[in-house]
């Protein structure tokens, strides 16, 4: 009682933490729009990390394993995501192409002389999205070394939340909040992956 107790505390830092370093990264993202890239992402990390063990209010090793935690929970969404914004910009690009090509010559010409705004924004979140994507993926790639390769979730690791799916049975958690990790409702087993 007094170990789970300990953990229980240990896990609250941890989830403390997290959501200060959750939050300045999801600021520094939105600021560095289109220049998202390994380095900048990299970067981005690094000073939320410093401005959190700047604070004092957590220790190095819970500000450790919530940098560590946000790193992995990145890299598995955006492993989701991707495929997703993928399709949603091409499927806005084709859309483009129809209406140019269905409009005739006034049209073709109105919209070729504003290709380069389709190119600039493919609707502004599109194009955010995009570089958010390619950025984050580029940066997991990058990563792949320092980072459990297959992306798997144990029970009570701590996650950001979201859909998980059990790798012994397929039986799927969500996670509304951030938290640890249960085990699998269906079979108690604790293998999961992001889904």
């Amino acid at each position: 009682m007094v170990q789970e107790k300990k953990e229980d505390k240990v896990t609250e830092e941890v989830l403390a933490a997290y959501e200060k370093l959750r939050k300045r990264v999801s600021k520094t993202f939105g600021e560095l729009n289109e220049k998202i890239n390994t380095d900048s992402i990299s970067q981005a990390m690094d000073k939320a990390i410093a401005e959190v063990k700047e604070l004092g209010e957590h220790s190095k090793d819970a500000i450790s394993r919530a940098g560590d935690t946000l790193k992995k929970d990145i890299a598995s969404s955006v492993n989701q995501i991707k495929p997703k914004v993928e399709e949603d910009i091409e499927e806005t690009r084709k859309d483009f192409n129809k209406l140019h090509n269905k409009g005739g010559a006034l049209w073709r010409e109105i919209s070729k002389e504003a290709e380069h705004i389709k190119e600039v924004s493919l609707d502004k979140s599109g194009a955010f999205l995009r570089n958010v994507s390619k950025g984050l993926s580029e940066w997991s790639k990058s990563l792949s070394d320092k980072l459990d390769s297959s992306l798997s979730y144990k029970t009570g690791e701590v996650t950001h939340g979201g859909q998980f799916t059990c790798t012994s049975c397929g039986a799927e958690i969500n996670l509304k909040n951030p938290g640890r990790l249960p085990p699998c409702p269906k079979c108690s087993k604790t293998d999961f992956r992001r889904s």
